[in-house]
């Protein structure tokens, strides 16, 4: 348990370090006409509820193929992030899974999930 507990503590304070600092990219998406979308955490909260272990929020970031800023979403998007099973990301009240790491996923859901809840090697 309190190895449970010092794991946490520490995730939130690398969490809080790198929304701290500026934007932490976690999902980039490339479409066709070269436009990327990347979504971005710029904060984070105690999570509402009990049954999720933080609350975030994210940005929208759409670039033009030469780099340029298209569209900045002035807007935050709170989500919470469930780490322990089940895993989910829930986002307006709807909860979405998240597959086991031997299935994969490749959503932004997933990428949020990763990002918040799996410890970074360096």
């Amino acid at each position: 348990m309190r190895a449970t507990v010092s794991f946490l503590a520490a995730q939130v304070l690398l969490l809080s370090a790198a929304v701290a600092t500026e934007p932490l990219v976690f999902h980039t998406a490339h479409f066709a006409d070269d436009t990327v979308v990347s979504l971005s955490l710029v904060g984070n909260q105690v999570a509402a509820s009990v049954e999720y272990d933080y609350g975030v929020f994210i940005s929208l970031l759409q670039t033009r193929a030469d780099g340029d800023a298209a569209y900045s979403d002035p807007s935050k998007h709170k989500a919470s992030v469930r780490c322990h099973p089940p895993q989910a990301v829930s986002v307006r009240g709807v909860v979405y899974p998240i597959p086991t790491l031997e299935a994969g996923g490749a959503d932004w859901k997933d990428d949020l999930w990763r990002t918040v809840c799996t410890p970074s090697i360096s």
